[in-house]
């Protein structure tokens, strides 16, 4: 009984003595192991959304131009909207496309546009742009959004980049190149 005495006197005292122990090591490894580092992905690369105005500098003939099915997913289409895919290499990322059409919808602005002149949008490897073709253009980014989004579903999603072309007054177009490539236009004034 003597010994169990000391022996359970020295188990308690080793175990208190280990409990602290393993206390302060749990803590220095909490403190050396810091929370992993996510990808860059989509969301988190939302500082690289860029806004800024340009020209068209491509011209496209008209004759290229389809009527647009009734595929678009906001806004019925009009008889008089028209579009055309392109195969640029490299073609621009989906994802990046539809990143551009979130910012884009979620902004909800009534714009001017000048004639002659683009608004554009770019993210990664997608660059969008909206041009007023003939005159001056009162619109929204909500038009914009949703022409944008039908481009989307019509090329950008087959691997494409493509242009939709709005014919009657006031004559417009938007749509998606790879980043940096020049913006087209369409004689339809």
């Amino acid at each position: 009984m003597k010994l169990v005495i000391p022996l359970t006197l020295f188990l308690g005292i080793t175990a208190a003595f280990e409990s602290a122990g393993l206390q302060d090591r749990t803590r220095t490894i909490r403190k050396r192991i810091s929370r992993p580092n996510e990808v860059a992905g989509i969301e988190m690369r939302a500082s690289e959304y860029k806004t800024s105005t340009g020209t068209p500098t491509v011209q496209r003939s008209k004759a290229a131009l389809a009527r647009v099915p009734g595929l678009q997913r906001r806004q019925e289409p009009k008889a008089s909207d028209f579009f055309e895919c392109t195969n640029p290499r490299p073609s621009p990322s989906t994802a990046d496309c539809k990143v551009i059409v979130k910012q884009v919808l979620s902004t909800d602005d009534e714009l001017i546009i000048s004639p002659n002149s683009c608004l554009v949008f770019s993210f990664g490897t997608c660059q969008a742009f909206f041009c007023s073709l003939c005159q001056t253009l009162n619109t929204s980014t909500q038009f914009i959004g949703s022409q944008l989004d039908t481009v989307d579903a019509l090329c950008v999603e087959n691997g494409q980049a493509g242009t939709i072309v709005g014919e009657d007054a006031p004559q417009w177009d938007a749509g998606f190149t790879y980043a940096g490539q020049g913006l087209p236009t369409f004689n339809v004034c």
